[in-house]
């Protein structure tokens, strides 16, 4: 499974967080920092493993896994990403 962005939007960093503008549909959606990074790694060339192991560090696969599984599954439902 290769997730990838359902389209490009533009981004502003505002603080600690991300806002995603999609101007074709008038909408935005805020990110926290980690959020933003694996939204920016879809590119339907990484798996969810690859996606691991950009950001697992000293032995924390299974909660880093974990952890970018949910994002995904979050970025998925609000349409960001597909599979």
């Amino acid at each position: 499974m290769k997730p990838r962005k359902t389209r490009e939007l533009e981004w502003q960093q505002l603080g600690n967080v991300y806002l995603l503008i999609d101007k074709q549909n008038n909408k935005t959606f805020t990110l926290d920092a980690i959020s933003f990074l694996v939204w920016m790694q879809c590119d339907g060339s990484k798996d969810v493993e690859d996606l691991v192991d950009l950001f697992a560090i000293n032995g924390n696969r299974d909660i880093v896994r974990s952890a970018v599984l949910n994002i995904l599954e979050n970025l998925k439902n609000l349409n960001l990403i597909e599979w």
